[in-house]
């Protein structure tokens, strides 16, 4: 745990993205501090250590003229006591180094200069989603990217499940206060951040997946009893006989018997114990890493309801903490019953063959217990990674979570695009009056980036984030988009096909439970009368199933779709000045667009 003098605006949260800068500034140049503290501790530790060796060589080399072994013996002594301070030391300096590295990653996120992470979580991309792609929410230069802060791989599963998952109501407003009471916890995330044996060390959630799923064979309790008894009558015999308690010859037929019970035992479970121990070998500090992040989990005390239900879950049926020392503890004697220093004793005992009966029974009486730690785990990692969003991003709005029994609503002022660091924002509203949006204009005059800004704030918002908005309100929705398709060689489909079949699954959906449905360049590669069939049947069955959205067109023909009757409007993006069509201020406009930037676009060509 840090010291609360480390955390200077604890119970003061930054209002700025400048005084967030400050905040971490300082933090990291109290650790630079520590930092500076220990190394000159160790040096100084280190000529202690280096004169104490110089001394017992001396008095070593003078033994034969001492009449008193205590000079040698207090050498020793002071050698000693140095040894683990030196030790310890180093340990705190390469913790304080990590958290270093922590803020100066953060300060970097925080002044745009490496906003994304690394880490794409494309491997964690659900199949046939209806947005994930289109709203850049997992892949390069992605939400998931900005967002993720999370310590392992268990807590990048769970962000991106936030990401793609959409709570209900009574979730979602349960997520924003867990978001809210976790972003001021600057300890917290540098606890987090200090988990494992190096910062490289990562816990990937498809390494207890594949485990846990397999299924944990089953040994008769007389193997266990029988190992036990003969284990310790191994080494009860060879302690009498190495203490001349018992004659050798006597011993020797009763060792026999008891090694070969042993040996025959083991050999014939080893089909089923060796696939076990290399398995369990592959979790190694997986198992201790994870166990320590639940440890941490449980000394917090939280508020927001959220929080104490992922709390109670990690100690559902029984405390998790505790179990799953019990099965590093079988994990360490694996990993060393190979090693010189046990191998002998890992043979007398049958260490191996024991450990794997008990990680057996370990697993399939918590083997379901574990998957709801994991859950709550990946859970309470995606909630600390928004909150850590949340606290570098004060400016940013709290969304008004309205109930599901309204009419289906977006309305934000000020929307902008939280991959952008220098965003045009714009106001939308999506609601009774205004059921979609039909925005005309040219390439390049940031429709299909104004689309993405109302469903990626969408995104955050049912996430329990704040959103890039000076303010934002809205219903439960179901989000479906049509922004991002491209031809599939692979799948042997067009863009068309793929467009006809996305539609219809928003569709499909909306006939379920409300939907905001973003449609970019809608059937674009059909002829103009053809289009504007096409786009009016699927206008007029997601408005009949109570759907709000917004479609963009290049073609003023389909302007038409939008009137009074269906609460349409149109509205669009060009240029303000005539003389300069491809001048873009990326500002939604009322009415239709009735500039042309096709001269402007030869210009730019040389023809």
């Amino acid at each position: 745990m840090q010291n609360s003098s480390l955390s200077p605006h604890a119970n003061n949260r930054p209002q700025t993205q400048g005084e967030v800068e400050a905040h971490y500034i300082e933090l990291r140049k109290q650790h630079q501090t520590r930092q500076d503290g220990f190394a000159a501790r160790k040096t100084r530790i280190g000529w202690a250590l280096i004169v104490c060796l110089g001394i017992i060589v001396a008095l070593a080399t003078q033994a034969h003229h001492q009449t008193s072994p205590w000079p040698l013996l207090a050498a020793f002594a002071v050698l000693a006591s140095l040894v683990p301070v030196h030790l310890g030391l180093q340990t705190r300096i390469s913790r304080t180094e990590r958290l270093l590295g922590l803020y100066d990653r953060n300060l970097a996120r925080v002044r745009s200069e490496a906003w994304q992470s690394g880490n794409t979580g494309e491997t964690l991309h659900q199949p046939g989603h209806l947005y994930e792609r289109d709203l850049n929410l997992l892949g390069e230069d992605s939400l998931f990217g900005l967002l993720d802060t999370v310590r392992t791989g268990i807590g990048q599963r769970g962000l991106a499940d936030y990401l793609q998952a959409p709570a209900i109501h009574a979730e979602t407003l349960e997520r924003q206060q867990a978001v809210k009471e976790l972003a001021a916890k600057t300890e917290l995330r540098e606890e987090i951040a200090l988990l494992g044996t190096s910062k490289f060390q990562q816990v990937e959630a498809r390494f207890f997946d594949t485990w846990l799923d397999e299924e944990a064979p089953v040994f008769h309790p007389a193997f266990r009893y029988v190992l036990v008894v003969t284990a310790l009558a191994l080494v009860v015999m060879l302690l009498l006989g190495l203490t001349h308690a018992v004659a050798w010859p006597v011993l020797l037929p009763n060792l026999a018997l008891a090694a070969v019970l042993q040996a025959g035992i083991s050999m014939s479970l080893r089909s089923r114990v060796l696939p076990l121990l290399e398995r369990v070998t592959r979790l190694s500090n997986h198992v201790q890493m994870f166990s320590d992040g639940l440890a941490i989990l449980e000394t917090q005390s939280f508020q927001a309801l959220k929080l104490q239900a992922i709390q109670a879950a990690a100690r559902q049926p029984a405390n998790a903490v505790p179990l799953l020392a019990k099965l590093q503890s079988q994990i360490t004697i694996v990993q060393q019953r190979t090693k010189e220093y046990f191998f002998i004793f890992s043979l007398l005992l049958a260490a191996g063959t024991q450990a794997a009966i008990t990680i057996a029974a370990w697993k399939r009486a918590n083997g379901a217990a574990m998957k709801s730690w994991l859950a709550a785990w990946a859970e309470f990692e995606a909630l600390n990674a928004l909150a850590a969003y949340a606290f570098e991003h004060p400016e940013d709005a709290w969304p008004e979570l309205l109930p599901a029994s309204a009419q289906p609503t977006f309305e934000a002022i000020e929307l902008g695009h939280p991959l952008l660091t220098a965003c045009v924002r714009n106001d939308v509203s999506l609601g009774d009056a205004t059921r979609f949006f039909l925005i005309s204009g040219s390439n390049m005059s940031g429709k299909s980036t104004l689309m993405r800004s109302i469903g990626i704030n969408a995104v955050l918002a049912y996430a329990g984030a704040p959103v890039r908005a000076h303010s934002m309100q809205l219903t439960p929705l179901t989000l479906g988009a049509s922004l991002a398709l491209t031809d599939s060689l692979a799948e042997g489909k067009s863009k068309f096909l793929a467009e006809v079949e996305r539609l219809q699954k928003i569709v499909q959906t909306s006939a379920g439970s409300p939907v905001l449905f973003l449609v970019d360049e809608i059937f674009s590669g059909t002829n103009s009368v053809d289009r504007q069939a096409a786009a009016g049947a699927v206008l007029r069955s997601l408005l009949v199933n109570g759907a709000i959205g917004a479609l963009s067109t290049h073609d003023l023909a389909l302007a038409e779709l939008a009137n009074e009757e269906n609460c349409g409007l149109n509205v669009h993006m060009a240029s303000p000045d005539p003389e300069d069509p491809l001048g873009f201020d990326y500002r939604l406009k009322p009415g239709v667009n009735t500039s042309s930037n096709a001269l402007a676009i030869i210009r730019m060509m040389g023809l």
